[in-house]
């Protein structure tokens, strides 16, 4: 094991607070570099509480039902009749079935390969009630997908698994669903960690992804919970707020996901998306970044990472302005050690 290190810097803005009568006050930033990619991320949990003008409410608030189950387009009664389907030469009968999910082409999709998987059921109620059973039965269905774009197309090697959950994490349709996308070219993301993470193998000898579980595990500073094929980290340099980093330390290739490291792999799911829930927190994204869809590769290791995104509001403040469009550093309000606190108690049943 190479034990991993952590950088950090601590910068202080100093400034006179009208709300303390122009009082003077010191606001620290802390600014953390990610210890494979080297992307950075700058920590104020203080922003927090800052005035966000339009959003009013709050986490208590019910969460936007959208389209009424009647009228939803992912509702079992209208999912045949109101979804597109895939030419019977990629898929006999349009569609993909499995267990409890259905899977479909994006009507507007941005991948040569891109899918939606319904939670077919799932349109009245929270992520944090989907059992790890429908989300297994989602990902079943992602996988499927995958590996039948592969067959069609064997130049398709680089695919994903993601959620947008709710309009403030992007998505159009509130009924819970997954995209699976595959494409010839990886995405930015994955091109980076695929990239790091074999300079750190040529230069090290080891695999990034295991080093950086045994050194969390050693510091337990961050960790979430260890279980036999799947590790739940708080990210050291997150790019969102409440970043939860999910990695399968031994397989690279999302089609070694199956059996126990599937079932492991939903269960988590389901209890960070509890935890989240308890949190407060009611819109999030995530994605399943696996190695090429081809190979298996030692350098590499499947991992997925979940991050909260603003509460639903009829106004909100997004959580993304120019540091992280522009300049493409995250500025989070969250601080990983306490988020990791927070969601351990998740894992506690």
């Amino acid at each position: 094991m190479r034990r991993l290190v952590f950088e950090r810097r601590i910068h202080e803005a100093e400034l006179l607070n009208p709300e303390s009568g122009f009082e003077a006050e010191v606001r620290s930033v802390e600014h953390r570099r990610d210890p494979l990619t080297g992307a950075l991320c700058r920590i104020n949990v203080e922003r927090a509480g800052r005035i966000k003008e339009g959003a009013k409410g709050g986490a208590d608030i019910p969460a936007p039902r959208g389209a009424s189950e009647g009228d939803c387009v992912f509702c079992p009664w209208n999912v045949e009749s109101m979804t597109p389907r895939f030419p019977d030469r990629f898929i006999e009968g349009g569609k993909l079935r499995i267990g409890s999910a259905i899977l479909f082409p994006n009507l507007y999709p941005f991948s040569k390969y891109h899918g939606i998987a319904v939670f077919s059921r799932a349109h009245g109620r929270s992520p944090s009630e989907i059992p790890p059973e429908e989300i297994r039965d989602c990902l079943r269905a992602c996988i499927e997908f995958l590996a039948i774009a592969m067959e069609k197309d064997p130049g398709a090697a680089y695919g994903s698994i993601n959620w947008n959950y709710m309009p403030p994490a992007g998505a159009s349709i509130i009924h819970p669903h997954l995209q699976a996308i595959a494409d010839s070219i990886p995405t930015r993301l994955q091109d980076e960690l695929l990239r790091c993470s074999e300079s750190y193998y040529k230069r090290h000898g080891s695999n990034y992804w295991i080093d950086l579980i045994e050194t969390e595990a050693e510091l337990g500073e961050r960790i979430i919970h260890k279980g036999p094929f799947m590790v739940w980290l708080a990210s050291y340099a997150p790019r969102g707020n409440n970043e939860v980093l999910g990695i399968s330390p031994w397989i690279s290739s999302i089609f070694e996901l199956d059996g126990g490291r599937l079932g492991e792999l939903c269960a988590g799911i389901s209890k960070i998306l509890r935890g989240y829930w308890d949190m407060g927190i009611r819109s999030f994204n995530m994605g399943i970044v696996p190695g090429p869809l081809d190979r298996e590769v030692e350098y590499y290791s499947l991992n997925l990472r979940l991050l909260s995104r603003p509460n639903p509001e009829a106004h909100y403040t997004s959580d993304c302005g120019f540091m992280e469009r522009i300049h493409l550093e995250g500025v989070v309000e969250s601080m990983p050690e306490a988020v990791a606190g927070r969601l351990r108690k998740a894992f506690v049943d």
